[in-house]
């Protein structure tokens, strides 16, 4: 046991930190980030915002509201009373930046992980609204196809996302290591 224990130690170590800093993330997240709201919310409104533009470059006249429930924004189009789409907190991907950050942040190395994890938040942010604009086109349009959409094909797509960045992430990291 030991010897696997001793063979094993870079993993282990990264897997120990890694579940602290989550555990410490979702500690802090539960207990004072979300019933403050502010994160969600700001995450959240900055979506909005950018669909609204997309939206009304595509001459669909959009406005967002600030829903009741704090981190949740509502899309109209035009003057319509009822929202086209809800954008809530679980649609804002802070727990995927989150995620993405804790990995580089415990992967052994030193080089380079701010700017890394920079791009890499600013990447993933990206396509989290892109995914957000198709969702609500389908909603404008009535897709029969939205629910699939929303559950399965982004969830697919956007977790593909972040693996590969994460795969780019450790080959970057491991070239020119000895790998014995």
């Amino acid at each position: 046991m030991k010897e696997i224990l001793q063979q094993n130690k870079r993993l282990i170590t990264f897997l120990l930190y890694t579940g602290l800093l989550y555990g410490g993330w979702l500690i802090t997240y539960e207990y004072f980030l979300k019933p403050w709201g502010v994160l969600d919310q700001l995450i959240t409104e900055n979506i909005s915002y950018f669909l609204c533009v997309g939206l009304d470059w595509m001459g669909y006249n959009p406005h967002y509201s600030i829903a009741r429930h704090v981190g949740e924004t509502f899309i109209f189009i035009g003057s319509e009373i009822n929202p086209i789409i809800r954008v809530g907190s679980s649609c804002n991907g802070l727990e995927l930046l989150v995620l993405f950050a804790i990995f580089v942040i415990c992967y052994p190395s030193k080089k380079r992980k701010l700017i890394f994890i920079l791009f890499g938040l600013i990447l993933i942010h990206a396509i989290n609204i892109i995914r957000n604009f198709i969702l609500t086109i389908m909603a404008i349009h009535k897709s029969p196809y939205f629910d699939f959409f929303h559950r399965y094909i982004f969830v697919f797509l956007v977790y593909g996302i972040i693996f590969l960045l994460w795969i780019w992430w450790t080959n970057y990291q491991n070239n020119g290591t000895e790998k014995k």
